[in-house]
């Protein structure tokens, strides 16, 4: 492999990564902090492997480019996604009763 290729590979792999953080920024400042510092990993590996499967599927060239950094961003947006929806509603952190006063 020659080094133009591995500088090739590994500015899409950065740009992927790039890509990756944009679903997990999005839910953190949606849910004040509340996205999970773990699923930040989670999200980088997801978006390399959705951007590697699609030359891997064997869509290559210009359109193919466009392709991976699509699917680089929906992958780490459907891991999000489905992590909000395993969580439920969360309560807000404003609407607990005070201690003592029951509604009935």
């Amino acid at each position: 492999m020659a080094l133009f290729d591995v500088i090739f590979l590994g500015l899409f792999i950065v740009g992927w990564m790039l890509t990756g953080v944009v679903p997990w920024m999005v839910v953190s400042v949606a849910s004040r902090g509340h996205a999970g510092l773990l699923n930040l990993p989670l999200c980088l590996f997801a978006a390399v492997a959705g951007g590697l499967l699609v030359p891997i599927v064997g869509f290559t060239g210009p359109g193919g480019i466009w392709l991976s950094f699509g699917a680089a961003l929906l992958v780490p947006a459907g891991l999000m996604a489905a992590r909000r929806l395993s969580l439920g509603v969360l309560p807000e952190r404003g609407s607990a009763e005070p201690a003592g006063k029951h509604s009935e």
